[in-house]
């Protein structure tokens, strides 16, 4: 089937702004049902906008589809961009206008992967008529806990060159700044860019020079980020925030293992099964999850290749991602019986085997939580410490902090993102390592990770980072999950006030994974205090990490005994 694409179609919202879209639609006259995407990346750029579905070939297919630029973006009209504040009401005015159009068959659905999969989740939150199917892939839920904070702790690097690098050069244009200042200021933001790791240790960070605070048309919400160092209701206006509840369609959901969107994913998820607001919603959501980092569908994840089955150009040695969203949104919008409703709710990549797995549930029902402790000798296994087992301790310095070696990241690309070598940072003295005897048989892993970790800190604040971690027979440590708790964030969510010294138990989340540790690995455990410049680096003297400009070291004790059995709850398949 042919193809036309009309560009730069105007769609007024219900103030008046006229956004644009570009419309890939079959060349042929009729009705066709529509599918929407809404992106603050430049609708004409396909390396993002085609990542999950080729509109081409959409169009091909059968459908109309219209790729937008947001509010305050690229050739749309608006004001000042400031990330999801507008795009509930613009969702809803883009699926009326679309129902509308002579080419539309008034049924829509929507889809996108990061920015565009929380815009995804918005539309839905709508309960627009004409809406029957939604595909968020990577998608934010929670503007706080997903997007720039996790455990309390501000993903600094994320927001920094998001803002910086993604949002900053289109907004000194749309501006309106003539030259020599539009260059001057260009100049300066690619240097900045360019010298990320110096620019990174600015402190306070509040202040950072290259946002350029008193220029409100430049990226004014990256300092209004920096105010909200805990959800409240600002944070918690912005973005689906559970509303779960107000979604009635279907979604297919799309995940990664190594992506810093996994928490949200598996929210969203479990969000829909339990309160969809109509049983197809709950029933018939289904969730993917790949081994994949942000954004990137291919089998080289990190420095681990898994195989040519991971690849989203051939999921499964069955079909593209293009091709598994047509077929979802067939299902839904043509009304065609093929079969998607009848598939598992649930395929998960296996780790270490390499393999996908269908289930019925998330977590599967065969999974058990099982304890497996820290104990001394460095050691980690399932049986309970001793009774004598003395704490171990580190010292952790906020200006010499552990740096950051895999891990799902959004940054800089001198830092890979995903499963690595932690070789880099073992030998470092401001962190414990406690490992596994050597696995006679295989051990897998499906379903959530949590940690609760015994800890005393000298510091009236600080941060707990943990690993778990494959160490392979050659020796190599491989990441596998991890997660973050500043104390005081657990003070705020329990209302429980400890002091310096006192032995607390701190619960850290290190989301999900699907792993068979095989047989002759062993299974590796890192703690620390930093992670920088992934995460903001905590001062250790109670003020907020954005605004400190000095810092005091603290001592770190990790205690492994019958009293307090530090422990890994693992999600082993009996």
């Amino acid at each position: 089937m042919s193809v036309i694409i009309d560009k730069n179609v105007e769609v007024t919202m219900r103030d008046g702004v006229v956004l644009k879209a570009d419309v890939y639609r079959p060349a042929d006259s009729g009705s066709y049902p529509v599918l929407i995407q809404r992106t603050p990346y430049n609708k004409e750029l396909w390396l993002i906008t085609a990542a999950t579905l080729d509109p081409v070939r959409a169009a091909a297919a059968g459908y109309a589809v219209v790729i937008q630029d947001v509010r305050g973006r690229w050739a749309s009209g608006g004001d000042v961009f400031f990330p999801y504040r507008d795009e509930e009401p613009d969702c809803e005015d883009t699926l009326a206008w679309a129902a509308e159009q002579t080419w539309s068959a008034g049924v829509a659905g929507c889809y996108g992967l990061s920015y565009m999969g929380g815009t995804t989740w918005m539309s839905a939150a709508t309960g627009h008529d004409s809406l029957r199917a939604i595909s968020p892939t990577t998608a934010p839920n929670s503007f706080w806990r997903n997007n720039f904070w996790r455990g309390g702790v501000l993903q600094i690097s994320t927001l920094v060159i998001w803002a910086l690098r993604t949002i900053g050069p289109v907004a000194l244009f749309r501006a309106g700044k003539a030259l020599p200042e539009l260059g001057a200021r260009l100049a300066e933001l690619a240097d900045a860019v360019d010298g990320f790791d110096e620019l990174i240790h600015q402190r306070p960070l509040n202040e950072l020079s290259a946002g350029h605070e008193e220029d409100e048309t430049f990226i004014p919400f990256l300092y209004e980020v920096l105010k909200h160092p805990l959800p409240d209701e600002w944070t918690d206006s912005i973005l689906l925030n559970d509303r779960h509840s107000s979604v009635k369609v279907p979604a297919l959901i799309i995940a990664g293992w190594y992506d810093l969107l996994l928490g949200a994913d598996l929210e969203h998820f479990a969000g829909m099964q339990s309160s969809g607001s109509s049983e197809v919603a709950r029933d018939s959501t289904r969730i993917i999850i790949g081994p994949w980092s942000h954004a990137m569908f291919m089998n080289m994840v990190g420095q681990v290749d898994f195989g040519f089955r991971s690849s989203g150009l051939f999921l499964d040695m069955k079909e593209d991602l293009t091709s598994l969203n047509l077929r979802w949104f067939d299902r839904w919008l043509k009304e065609e019986p093929n079969g998607v409703d009848n598939e598992p709710r649930v395929k998960v990549f296996v780790q270490g085997i390499n393999r996908w797995r269908d289930e019925q549930q998330w977590p599967p029902a065969r999974s058990r939580q099982t304890p497996w402790y820290l104990s001394d000798n460095a050691s980690f296994g399932p049986l309970l410490p001793s009774a004598e087992s003395p704490p171990t301790s580190y010292v952790y310095d906020p200006e010499d902090p552990c740096p950051t070696c895999g891990g799902s990241l959004l940054m800089p690309s001198k830092y890979t993102p995903g499963p690595v070598d932690q070789s880099p940072i073992l030998g470092r003295r401001d962190l414990l390592v406690f490992t596994s005897e050597v696995l006679t048989d295989d051990l897998e892993l499906a379903g959530a990770v949590t940690a609760q970790l015994y800890a005393s800190t000298s510091a009236v604040d600080t941060d707990w980072m943990i690993k778990l971690c494959d160490l392979r027979p050659d020796g190599t440590t491989i990441n596998i999950c991890d997660g973050v708790i500043r104390t005081s964030y657990q003070v705020h969510q329990t209302g429980k006030p400890f002091a310096p010294g006192e032995v607390v138990q701190w619960n850290i989340d290190l989301l999900a994974t699907a792993m068979v540790f095989q047989a002759g690995h062993r299974l590796r455990v890192i703690i620390s205090s930093s992670d920088f410049p992934r995460y903001d680096r905590n001062p250790n003297t109670g003020e907020q990490a954005v605004t400190a400009v000095s810092s005091v070291s603290a001592l770190q004790r990790i205690y492994h005994d019958e009293r307090y059995p530090s422990q890994l709850l693992l999600p082993v398949i009996s």
